[in-house]
This record gives C-alpha cells, structure tokens and sequence, in this order.
C-alpha cells in the first residue's frame, strides 16, 4: 500500500513544497510537486526530482566513522553515536580548559533550516568560533542593506516582480538559483514587463531578457554609478523627491571637507553631535533634525532635497555646505557612459539601452532592481557595489512596502535572533581576524575570517585552532584558497576534525570523525520563506522515510551534544520539539495565534502563511511598524558607518578589483583573462550531487565557458580538455565557447565534481583536479566585510597535457 508524503525539497533555498509517495518496503517510488505550496505551485527542478536516488544511493554515509590510519589515507571503523559524541565532548572540554572556547571552530556550509541552531551550538560554550561562507555568500547585501536602511532584509529580493513595469536581474539568475523568483519574473514578463540581465555570461533567463547588458567581472558598481549619474542628468530621480525628502538623509547638509553631515554642535554651542542639519525651503534657513523623535525643531519644515547653502558656523565663520544628494550628483559626474564602457567593457549602446528602460517601465509600474552574489557578494568593492545598486533602486522611487515595490520583511531579522542564535553569549574579540573586517567580524556575520582560521590551524597564532566540526560543509569547496585549506586541515595543530555529510567527500577525507547526516526526505524540520509580498509559507516537513542505516538529521546532532554542555540551552528531547518551539516562538505567538503542542497537527496542515498575501501590512514605516534604525533613523544615503569600517567614503564608490587588467597590469600580461567563478548549475547545488545519475546527466563533465574570439585566438575548440590556472594554482576543465561571455572573460560553475557517477561511468575528480576553489584568493577581500574576489580575478588558459 502506498503513502503521500507532504513534504519540502531544501536541496536549494527555494525550499519548494513536494509530495513523495512511498510504498510499504519505505522506497520513494514517485516525487510530485506539491501543487498547493505557494512557493512553487507544484513546480520542481531536477534536484527534488532526485531525491528517489538520493535516498537509496549505496555511498550514502550510514554510520559514525573514526580514522584508523593517518588523515585522508581513507582507513576508517565504524562506531555508535554515543562513542562519536564521547569523544568529541571529551575533545572539546579539554581544548577549552587549554586554550579557550576560541579554539573551537565550528564550520557550515549551506545548512539552510538549520543554520541557526548551528549558531546556537556553537555558542554553547561561548566561543565566537565559528567560520561561515557568509563572507561571500548573501550577508554582504544584508549587511549593506542594513547600513542603508538599519533593517536586516533583502531588498534585491522582497520585491514583488508580477506588479513591477521592469526588472533587472544584476548578477543573479534566478532560473538556476531561486526557482521561485525565477517563475514570478517569468510572469512579470508575460505580463508586459522588460526585463534587463546584467552578467558577463547570457545564462538562461538572459534568452527570456529584453537586453543582456555584459559586464566585465567585479565591475558592476562602476555601471551602477553610471546610471545615477545618468539618472541626476535626465532630471529623472527627481520622481522620487518626496520619498528622498520624507525618508532619507539625502537632502541632510554636508561639511564636504571633513566628508561629515553637519551637525547642529556645528551650529551652536549646546547643539547636539547626534542632531542633523537640512536647508528648510519653505524657511530660508536651516532646520534642525533630531532621530530620537524622528523630527524636526518645528512644525512645517521641507527639506531642500538639492543644492549648496552657506551656513554660519558657531565660531562665527561661513561655510558652505551642500546636501547629501548634491555631494552624491557631484562625485558620479566623472562616471559618463564612456567611461563606464572602458571600465566595465559594456558598450555604450547597452547603458543607454538599460538605462531608458529602467526609467520607462511598462505601463508606468515600479522598476526594480535585484542584485545577487555575482555584482555584490563575491567581489573586492562588495558592499559599496551593493550600495550603489541600492541607492540606485531608491532613485527609481520604488514603492517603500507596497505594490510593485520593495518590501521590509522579517525574515533575516528573526533568523538572526539571539533567542536562537545566542549571539549575545559571545565577545567579539574572539574571532579570528577581528580587526582586519570588522564589518563582518563584529557586526554581522558574527564569525571568524575563513582564512585567519586557516592560518591560525597552521601556525597557533593568534590562538590555534584545536578543534573544527564541520555540518553540511565540505570546506574544500566552500572557501577560497583550498590548497591552503587542504594543507590546514592536514596540519597537527588540528587535533580533531569532525564532518558531517551524506557522502564522504574531500573535506570528509581529511577528517577523523565522520558523521552521516539524513537527506530531506528522511527528517523533519522547518523553513522559512522570503517571497514577501506573496504569501510567505512557514513549511512544516514531513519524515517520508527512514534514514538509511543510523543517519541523524543536523537538529539531532546539534541537540545531542549541546545538551552535553548546556542542557538549559538545548531543553528540547526532539527534532520535532525543536520545530514547534520556533513555530510557536516565532510565529504563531507573536501573531496571537495559539501554539500548536502536537507536530503531527501542524505537519498535516503543511505550512503556515506567516506573512504576504491577505496578510500583509503595506507601508509599515508611515504607520510607525517600521523604523530605520540608522544614525539618522532614515534611509541613508550618505553613511557614515562606512569609512568608520575601512570605506573610502560615506557614498557609494568603485574599487579596481585587487587582480585586474588595470590594477595588475604585469600579472594580466601572462594572466590574460578575468575569471568568474562559482556560478550556480542548473543541475547541481553548490559542490553537491555529481554523483546522481539524475543530475550529472545534465552537465557530464567540468567546463569554463568562454567568448569564440578568445577561443579562435588560442585555437581552442569546443570540448576540448584546458588548462585553467591562477597565481594559487590549475585545474583542468573542458572548453565550452559561446557568443554568450563577454569577450576577455571566462566562467567556472560552482561543482568541483568531487565524486564519480557510477551509474553513467563517468568520473570523480581530486579535491584538487576540477575545483575552481583552488584558483581563488583570499587576497583583496572586501575591506569592511572581508568579501574574497572569488568572481573578479586573474587567469590564464591552456591546451591539456597530462
């Protein structure tokens, strides 16, 4: 007899809703599409269609394993849970009487609904030591996102795209990445509206795209400062005066020799540092802003949003002092389309193209922006490319909460929460490389600085790294730099290294625990979505089948052992407990809704509709719902926070990339190509799944894309075997030429086809063979947030010779 299995796929962040039917031997002999999920309305992409072969595939990891020879000789005994867990507790109490909880590392990759509670484990012992890929991975946009508007959430994706006139697609396709922004641009465009991909590649939702705008890899804040530019010229920001005047700091004045806003302690003796100064049209004169009542000195005050005004000072002097706009209009003057064109190799054709369309929307609707891991993540100039495609989407006048517009959503907030994460138990001091990106390290990612953590595993300084767990990571190909990493995790300073996957992998290799983890299918669990302003389900999954052997799910590992060391932090006695605690907790609670005790009730009911849709709340900062928790408590134009991170300006600004033809000139001489790695496959996640049939099928073999000139000129020929190398080393990758990539540039997807696809006979490769990892650096991060330019370096390539 067979069963239906309300469930959700989280082989990616779509999280889409899935129904498995299992028969009574528990086989999954058939995945559908759960057609009443708002998420994907049924729809699913190859990587839930596998979860069949997933599950039953011979290499799963099945039970706990210990080295028995030396580290990556591949000689392991199996043990119980109960003897992996011993041993890592006794490991972990001893390195901490030692050396500290600092030398405790734990590592995630892409756990998705478990990332949090990783977070609480790791603060269990109050260590700080946790390193993350969120350095180049989604928390660049938030944190810039959060320095802009003082909230934590995705503006490039809480947009509601069906009622949008146009959209860009900035360094991000969805198709392959976010199913469901995918389909919801999809619909936009059926609906009318121009869509515009900026990318150095034309990936697949550029042949849907009105224009490809191409761009030389790393320089995307260069084109977007040459839209604002565009946008001061037209006079076309000028739609969204009111908004500017009412929301944000733009028409506050600037003391543009100390690049300060002016305060009023400028003005007068008694006034106030946290106090700002605006030039009052409706009164000749200035006006005083106070951010504590969000208001002004008196009543009827209106902004001047442009211009400069000479102010006396309280010594008695004159000065004169323009607004934030006006200083941001002044320093994107030099950025032409010509010059744009010779810095990012667009033509100028395609800016003034992009350009008209994203300020003539269809039918007059909002135009949006959504920016992703390729134009603001992975980059050298990160955060203020993210900044400048922000501030450029507030010059369209977007609808602030609303229809066709950008939405403040909670979700980052909560998953943030120090109710689940217990960040409020940590010093920041405890985190490697605390002072070189303190952006990152002290602010918001809350981590440690991947590569100091691989240099303090070498050395022990500043502290050495004793122990490292990894959950859902293999970090040879998480991270820049993996012959550095491989070489870390080989080092005797490690003493134990835990890794917890559903395949061995390279990383797992290097280990000397190894724990077996449960595939969606066969766990329970909890996600949230982000597709405010539609209806946002809080999934409930459902456990289709049993996990082969004695694989845990991540809640039950990360529970197990935190209760070792703090069993008031970890209080519950399940994974399910573990989910309705945070349903509860988050959601139903807070909304006056009852909690649910029993998660056989609320895994029947499937999801929870936590926000969007009927259950929206539009404009949320005009009803006090919403504030802007910045200095100024508006959106901030002009911020201040970033020189006090290591900015050059309080205004969005362009960095060369650290490897370029320009800022390396000699190195591009032998390096001759700008490589971008890390590109998501539409048939894989991340470094994951090679080795099912129903995947690798689609894209057989590693490969760089490249332009048909670059390949004419160095005789090369579709399919053939290349060389791919960088200062860090060389990888080798089959050539596929296209018309598509930006002439000058090459692309490396992420997978590093670490395993074999027995089924199809085709092969694995060394952690050092195919991984484009081992080309990228963490040399030239991002100097706030420490960014590693894994899509904006140098490369060379050539003919294949064994």
């Amino acid at each position: 007899m067979e069963k239906k299995v309300r469930t959700v796929c989280f082989d990616c962040h779509s999280k889409c809703g899935v129904i498995l039917t299992v028969n009574d031997n528990d086989e999954i002999v058939r995945v559908e599409g759960d057609p009443n999920n708002p998420v994907n309305d049924g729809i699913l992409c190859v990587k839930a269609f596998s979860a069949q072969e997933i599950h039953a595939h011979p290499d799963r990891l099945k039970y706990p394993l210990k080295r028995a020879g030396k580290r990556g000789e591949g000689k392991w005994e199996r043990i119980t849970w109960d003897e992996a867990l011993d041993i890592i507790e006794k490991k972990i109490r001893e390195t901490i009487d030692q050396y500290g909880p600092q030398s405790v590392i734990i590592s995630q990759g892409t756990g998705r609904g478990s990332n949090h509670f990783l977070d609480r484990l790791n603060n269990t012992w109050n260590g700080g030591g946790k390193v993350w890929p969120t350095h180049v991975c989604l928390l660049p946009n938030l944190a810039q996102t959060h320095v802009t508007y003082g909230r934590m959430f995705h503006p490039h994706e809480a947009c509601d795209y069906r009622n949008a006139g146009s959209i860009v697609m900035w360094g991000t396709n969805p198709i392959r990445s976010r199913q469901y922004s995918g389909l919801r641009i999809m619909d936009a465009k059926r609906n009318g509206s121009r869509v515009v991909v900026v990318d150095p590649v034309f990936r697949d939702i550029a042949a849907k795209a009105d224009l490809w705008v191409p761009v030389r890899p790393g320089t995307d804040g260069a084109l977007a400062l040459g839209l604002t530019n565009l946008m001061f010229q037209s006079g076309k920001f000028l739609a969204a005066e009111e908004m500017l005047t009412t929301w944000t700091n733009a028409p506050f004045l600037v003391d543009n020799e100390a690049r300060m806003m002016l305060r009023e302690s400028d003005l007068m003796e008694d006034g106030s540092d946290e106090h700002y100064v605006v030039w009052d049209k409706n009164a000749g004169g200035i006006a005083i802003w106070r951010p504590e009542s969000e208001s002004f000195d008196r009543d009827g005050v209106k902004p001047t949003l442009m211009g400069a005004f000479e102010v006396e000072l309280k010594d008695g002097s004159k000065k004169t002092c323009k607004t934030a706009l006006e200083t941001y209009k002044d320093e994107v003057a030099v950025w032409t389309p010509e010059k744009v064109s010779a810095v990012t190799w667009t033509p100028v054709e395609k800016i003034l193209e992009m350009f008209e369309i994203i300020t003539n929307p269809t039918d007059d609707k909002p135009s949006l922006l959504t920016a992703y891991l390729g134009a603001c993540m992975m980059t050298s100039n990160a955060l203020q490319s993210g900044r400048a495609i922000t501030i450029l989407q507030l010059l369209l006048n977007p609808p602030l909460d609303d229809k066709g517009g950008i939405y403040f959503n909670t979700f980052w907030e909560f998953m943030l929460d120090p109710k689940i994460t217990a960040y409020d138990r940590v010093p920041p001091k405890l985190r490697l490389g605390y002072d070189k990106h303190p952006m990152y390290t002290q602010v918001y990612g809350n981590a440690n600085i991947p590569n100091d953590v691989w240099d303090a595993m070498l050395t022990g300084e500043p502290w050495p790294v004793k122990v490292m767990i990894s959950v859902a990571n293999d970090p040879l190909g998480c991270f820049e730099n993996a012959t550095k990493i491989h070489e870390a995790l080989l080092s005797d300073v490690l003493e134990l290294n835990v890794n917890m996957d559903y395949f061995m992998t390279p990383g797992a290799e290097l280990a000397d625990i190894v724990l077996p983890a449960a595939h969606w299918s066969e766990r329970v669990g909890n996600f949230d979505e982000e597709l405010y302003p539609e209806p946002c389900p809080f999934n409930i999954p459902q456990k289709a089948v049993k996990a082969p052997g004695e694989a845990w799910d991540d809640w039950d590992f990360m529970r197990n052992l935190g209760k070792r060391f703090d069993p008031e932090l970890w209080p519950w006695n399940s994974s399910e407990e573990m989910q309705l605690w945070r349903l509860n907790e988050f959601h139903l609670i807070p909304n006056g809704k009852e909690p649910i005790t029993d998660y056989e009730v609320a895994a029947k009911q499937g999801y929870f509709i936590e926000y969007g849709g009927e259950n929206r709340t539009t404009r949320q900062h005009e009803k006090g719902l919403v504030k802007f928790q910045t200095p100024t408590m508006r959106i901030e134009v002009y911020s201040e926070q970033m020189p006090s991170y290591g900015y050059d300006s309080p205004l969005p600004s362009y960095n060369e990339p650290f490897e370029s033809p320009y800022s390396t000139p000699d190195l591009y001489k032998e390096y001759d190509l700008c490589l971008t790695t890390g590109a998501r496959d539409y048939a894989f996640y991340h470094s994951a799944w090679t080795n099912i049939a129903h995947q690798r099928i689609l894209e057989p073999w590693p490969y760089i894309e490249l332009n048909e000139e670059d390949a004419r000129e160095r005789q090369i020929s579709e399919g053939e075997w290349l060389w791919v190398e960088s200062l860090r080393g060389k990888i080798k990758a089959k050539a596929r030429i296209s018309k598509g990539v930006i002439k000058g540039a090459v692309s490396m997807c992420r997978p590093n086809y670490k395993h074999e696809c027995k089924e199809l006979n085709l092969p694995g490769y060394s952690w050092n063979e195919a991984n484009p990892n081992v080309l990228t650096t963490a040399d030239g991060s991002d100097p706030g947030f420490g960014a590693a330019p894994m899509r904006s370096s140098l490369c060379k390539i050539s003919k294949f010779t064994e």
